[in-house]
């Protein structure tokens, strides 16, 4: 009998929002369960990146069967050493204007309309006010360190720092004029304007930094071999198919790309080159 007959239900968790639109995550689990024939659900937690040390994981109480973290979350899992986590070697393809079929997501950096013609570059923002969601978060803030790194500058560049606690607190921030520009994750503004159409004409992408890893898909080891497969599998062919791309494409994702453990060499590589670096801040 297949190891598939034996598993009755899938459970997804999604820690993505509600930066990503929760629906993304309904519209992968409606895919799986077609795709599979067995009932899926899905968890939402919007407190936490990711499995956090100090609460009960449910990868290892064997509570969830895929999830959706970041790869800032995903690395820590691994170094933790924790067992029962496994990347899908299927990653999201976000729609960027910098995204040439990898996937990769970017930083973008926003300001205001009203301030284009004070801000041409990313230099231009020094000594001015700035926001980003949380301390590891590699879109908002460490890839931000490592740009002022290569520039020679740290953190002081800015004239102020404020912690928003959310990418889109962030954007809100500089909507209200609380700050002059802060790096959001590019899929995250994709969906806010996709949201919020009205929004998007008072605000300008100054620059884009990256790029960053696709947030990845994880598998909890104790899933069959062959369900994973058939996942992995079913992931990489749902932007091929004209209704779930169609679905896929209005939350500005293109589709599924192969990856492996190589993609998040990057958040690695990042991480190792701020070292030492840290960040002033204010709380709004």
């Amino acid at each position: 009998m297949p190891e598939t007959d034996t598993k009755k239900c899938l459970r997804l968790i999604t820690y993505m929002s509600p930066g990503l639109p929760v629906e993304l995550f309904e519209t992968i689990r409606d895919y799986l369960e077609q795709v599979t024939g067995l009932e899926a659900s899905l968890l939402y937690e919007s407190r936490f990146d990711g499995p956090t040390l100090d609460r009960i994981n449910p990868f290892t109480e064997d509570e969830v069967d895929i999830g959706f973290m970041s790869s800032t979350a995903f690395v820590r899992q691994l170094k933790n050493g924790n067992k029962h986590v496994k990347l899908c070697n299927a990653a999201a393809y976000h729609l960027h204007r910098k995204n040439t079929g990898r996937p990769i997501y970017f930083g973008d950096v926003i300001i205001r309309k009203d301030d284009e013609t004070k801000y041409k570059e990313f230099y231009d923002l020094r000594g001015h006010k700035w926001a980003y969601d949380k301390e590891n978060s590699l879109s908002g803030n460490l890839i931000v360190l490592d740009h002022l790194k290569k520039m020679g500058f740290n953190s002081t560049f800015f004239g102020n720092i404020l912690v928003s606690g959310s990418h889109l607190n962030s954007i809100k921030m500089v909507l209200d004029h609380a700050v002059d520009a802060a790096s959001i994750d590019s899929s995250v503004l994709a969906a806010y304007f996709n949201q919020h159409p009205d929004q998007q004409k008072k605000l300008v992408v100054l620059t884009s930094l990256g790029p960053c890893p696709s947030y990845p898909i994880v598998f909890n080891t104790r899933l069959p071999d062959d369900l994973k497969e058939t996942i992995t599998a079913a992931l990489l062919e749902m932007g091929k198919k004209p209704d779930w791309t169609h679905r896929l494409n209005s939350f500005k994702v293109g589709g599924f790309l192969p990856t492996d453990m190589a993609l998040y060499d990057m958040q690695t590589e990042i991480t190792e080159s701020i070292k030492g670096l840290s960040i002033s801040t204010a709380y709004y």
